[in-house]
């Protein structure tokens, strides 16, 4: 073997090899730096504007805005998890004692109800003539309590790693700090180390700050949404406070899966237990199908939008990186495809050249 293509694949061998241990290191961290830097990338302009308020000191402009996010952003969302954790815990309690007969349930109620009844005994003949039993009232409340419970599994297991989670948030918030006082400088410096031409340079940037602002907007405008239409639901079913509970909702359409059920839920079975099988049964289909259901729809239209790429590119984006990244990848998953339909873009118009 020629000894400089030895030395050229033994070189790109220990790239690849530090690259991959670079990656297990940071790995465990992926979310926390990911989340920073989206925040840092969004909130870059007010950071410039208040360092020329400070007179060009760094270290105070990125302390200030930096304090700026952790009260805004991170200790409500603390609060908000213990919170829920709490009022979880409340209701599954009420629900098992209701299971082991210790109170009273209106779920026979809820089954009698004059819209429910006519169609609960076309299912019941339908399931007499295939001679089967079906007892929905034994039924129903243990699955309701199982969607309580995965809801207290869900947010009791954040609390008892409160000290994983805290030590997220602390390297989140320290990364941010240095991406605003130390960013634009490793930046520069990074730049000059990848050796590709200052066309495509501008529109990788250009790329990552339009998608990156895109989803950003993307995903506060359909918290917003979902936590409007949620709070109207509130008030219409007659339930308290609709405009903090639909704040609450805005704050929970963030995390996956279960989202604003953390809020609505609760109250729907509020509702169901005393007997106000209406309002609740309307309230319950109004969240799934309006509320829950909206965020498949607009999301990936207000990030198609600014992003300036196409519909398909963001839906396969969004959920794709939620498959690979978990919350992550509403972030990442964009970005990569975004930049890959860069590269491509590239290797075109080299190859027509």
């Amino acid at each position: 073997m020629d000894r400089s293509l030895f030395t050229t694949l033994l070189a790109y061998s220990f790239a690849m090899l530090l690259m991959y241990l670079l990656y297990a290191i940071l790995a465990p961290f992926l979310a926390p730096l990911v989340w920073a830097g989206a925040i840092g990338v969004i909130t870059l302009p007010l950071y410039e504007i208040l360092l020329n308020r400070c007179k060009g000191c760094e270290i105070t402009s990125s302390a200030l805005l930096t304090l700026a996010v952790v009260l805004a952003v991170v200790l409500p969302l603390v609060a908000l998890i213990f919170t829920i954790s709490r009022e979880a815990a409340l209701v599954y309690q009420y629900l098992e004692n209701a299971t082991a007969g210790g109170s009273a349930v209106a779920f026979g109620d809820i089954l009698q109800h004059p819209l429910l009844l006519p169609w609960l005994e076309r299912v019941r003949g339908l399931t007499h003539l295939l001679n089967l039993e079906l007892d929905l009232e034994a039924m129903l409340l243990p699955a309701v309590k199982n969607g309580i419970a995965v809801m207290l599994n869900y947010s009791t297991g954040i609390v008892k790693n409160f000290i994983g989670l805290l030590f997220k948030l602390v390297l989140m918030v320290i990364t941010l700090f240095f991406i605003y006082k130390d960013g634009t400088r490793f930046m520069q410096r990074f730049w000059l180390v990848i050796a590709i031409r200052d066309g495509l340079r501008a529109t990788v940037v250009e790329t990552i700050t339009r998608v990156l602002g895109a989803v950003m907007y993307g995903i506060v405008l359909t918290c917003l949404v979902q936590g409007v239409l949620g709070g109207v639901g509130f008030w219409a079913a007659g339930l308290p406070s609709p405009i903090l509970f639909g704040a609450l909702m805005a704050v929970c359409a963030l995390i996956p899966v279960i989202g604003t059920a953390l809020i609505w839920l609760p109250g729907a079975l509020y509702l169901l237990m005393q007997g106000q099988t209406m309002h609740g049964l309307l309230l319950i289909a109004w969240c799934i199908v309006v509320v829950s259901g909206i965020d498949n729809v607009i999301r990936p239209l207000f990030i198609s939008g600014r992003s300036k790429l196409h519909i398909l590119v963001i839906l396969l984006g969004v959920f794709g990186g939620i498959l690979a990244f978990g919350i992550t990848g509403v972030v990442a998953g964009p970005i990569i495809l975004a930049l890959a339909l860069v590269f491509f873009e590239e290797s075109r118009q080299e190859m027509a050249t």
